[in-house]
């Protein structure tokens, strides 16, 4: 009875961290497998020197989606995760001077207002323009399975398909903004949403522009010990509910039989038993290293839609501290539409990049020795394409240091005590993420979000995915969603085996 509750998890990244939690918490024998030392999958920890960074995601929204996983094992959220809002959010700078700091949608309002030439009324209409998106789709676009006939025989889908045109898939989510906005700065800060899920605001449809209403609306969060704390409080939920989590050990072969039914896991060279798996690996990852099936139709689709954005990372220990900086930082390029076409059609690094940094230790003392601090940043860039990218990460790098010591009024360069950075090949081989596309495949087309894979396997008996790669998408609370709709269906299809 024992190995017929049996399911294997393969990648410890918050989809299958959460994957594992629902399964284990409806009383399933889980055994996680990940490849890396730590669980965690692009939301890891690095230490550098005496400096401790997130690798991956770092700003927390939609901590509900993260508490209701901990309230279905009967936990207490804020007993594993200390979550905190921020207020301010983001500090943002434009290329014409213009300087400021982000925060919930009240207390945005008045500052938008000073620093901008925009109207009260021209934000709260937009307010709920963006909202009214959030509320038509979250539900049914997020939290159910798109490729289920129970999603769309309910009445909540029903009345979000009648009113399809309030959602804004028709227009990109640039042109919605610039007919809300004359102003070209607040369009740019609106357009930069699109990569939340490495898109380009000049293709993605407006039914992206609900995430601005997420971070303004619903608010941002960060946690007292990092982003890295939600991997940290989900794994030590797992344990205590049972997961099996085994790090260091790579899945090499998902065996089937004839009829293509899971019937086993290569490990190591050891052969094991296993009937039902959930993926938490890139969809193209696993069907060309691991089921040995790169022509799967579903797949041969997949490869041929426009992937998600990678990134070029530096991380910086820096021995002073900057008080102009915040957790969260923006510094804006001066040609937002030449940059998301670098990036998306010439697939080339932008001249003149938006930079982002991100300082744990503005939150969290501990990650930098005293007086020192951990500047984590990111630069937008194209899919690994099997490149040199050596030349790429100089060039950036030079340009990154420029920009910043400008705008700062101090030689960072001088300031860099401890050092390391990432490439799209890098984080494809660390990660496993197809070209080191950070959140599978984009959203530059209007039906991008059907056009995922799905969390149950059409072709493969007993195989579930999750992860950023499938539905509903990438970014931490979507993975985690993309868990929990994995594990209920295997779930309902085992009951009904089980009957």
């Amino acid at each position: 009875m024992r190995e017929e509750k049996t399911v294997h998890v393969i990648g410890g990244g918050l989809g299958g961290l959460s994957a594992a939690i629902t399964l284990a918490t409806a009383g399933m024998q889980v055994i996680l497998h990940e490849q890396q030392p730590t669980v965690g999958g692009k939301a890891n920890t690095r230490m550098i020197g005496d400096f401790r960074f997130d690798t991956g995601p770092s700003l927390l929204t939609l901590p509900s989606v993260f508490a209701r996983l901990f309230e279905r094992a009967g936990k207490r959220i804020d007993s594993y995760i200390p979550i905190v809002g921020l207020s301010p959010i983001t500090r943002y700078w434009f290329s014409d001077g213009t300087h400021f700091a982000s925060d919930t949608w009240d207390r945005f309002i008045p500052t938008l207002m000073e620093k901008l030439s925009v109207t009260e009324r021209q934000l709260n209409d937009y307010h709920a323009y963006a909202k009214r998106i959030w509320d038509l789709t979250h539900e049914v676009f997020l939290e159910h399975s798109l490729h289920a006939f129970a999603t769309y025989a309910s009445k909540k889908t029903l009345g979000s398909l009648l009113r399809i045109g309030s959602i804004d898939a028709l227009r990109t989510m640039h042109t919605a903004n610039a007919k809300s906005f004359t102003d070209p700065r607040m369009v740019q800060l609106l357009d930069r949403y699109a990569t939340y899920n490495g898109s380009d605001p000049y293709q993605a449809p407006a039914t992206l522009n609900n995430i601005a209403y997420v971070e303004h609306g619903l608010g941002g969060h960060g946690v007292r010990n990092g982003i890295y704390g939600i991997v940290l409080g989900m794994e030590r939920l797992a344990r205590e509910l049972g997961v099996d989590i085994h790090t260091g050990e790579r899945v090499d072969r998902i065996g089937t039989d004839r009829n293509r039914t899971i019937e086993s896991l290569t490990i190591g060279g050891k052969t094991i038993p296993a009937r039902m798996v959930v993926s938490d690996v890139d969809v193209l990852t696993l069907h060309d290293q691991l089921l040995g099936d790169p022509d799967a139709p579903l797949v041969r689709r997949y490869r041929r839609l426009p992937p998600s954005s990678s990134a070029l990372v530096f991380y910086w220990g820096i021995d002073r501290e900057c008080s102009a900086l915040g957790l969260h930082n923006i510094f804006f390029s001066s040609d937002y539409a030449r940059e998301f076409n670098r990036i998306h059609r010439q697939h080339q690094i932008a001249e003149d990049p938006t930079i982002y940094i991100n300082i744990t230790s503005k939150l969290t003392s501990e990650d930098a020795p005293r007086g020192q601090e951990n500047w984590f940043v990111l630069v937008n860039a194209p899919p690994d394409d099997g490149r040199d990218w050596t030349d790429d990460l100089q060039q950036t790098r030079q340009r990154v240091l420029l920009r910043l010591s400008e705008v700062l009024r101090f030689d960072v360069a001088r300031h860099i005590v401890a050092e390391d950075s990432l490439t799209p090949a890098r984080i494809a081989h660390e990660t496993g993420s197809f070209r080191g596309s950070l959140y599978g495949i984009s959203s530059n087309t209007s039906m991008a979000a059907f056009l995922r894979h799905p969390n149950v396997s059409r072709r493969y008996r007993g195989l579930y995915l999750c992860g950023g790669s499938v539905h509903p998408g990438g970014g931490m609370p979507l993975a985690v969603l993309s868990g929990v709709i994995a594990g209920e269906s295997l779930l309902r299809r085992f009951r009904r085996w089980e009957s």
